[in-house]
């Protein structure tokens, strides 16, 4: 499944994103290369599914 974080905010050390097919989806990261990680992790969680399931494109 393909999923797209696009960046809300970035203040005081964390990164907090939105994913667009997954508008309830809730995560945030310290580092940008940690934001498909993150987005991963978090879509595993919410669907019950594997994190390898995810392909996460990362808009700026």
């Amino acid at each position: 499944m393909r999923l797209t974080a696009q960046i809300k905010k970035a203040t005081d050390g964390w990164i907090d994103f939105r994913v667009v097919e997954l508008p309830e989806l809730v995560a945030h990261a310290r580092k940008l290369d940690d934001i498909a990680g993150a987005v991963r992790d978090a879509a595993a969680r919410l669907t019950g599914r594997q994190g390898q399931d995810f392909d996460v494109e990362v808009r700026y």
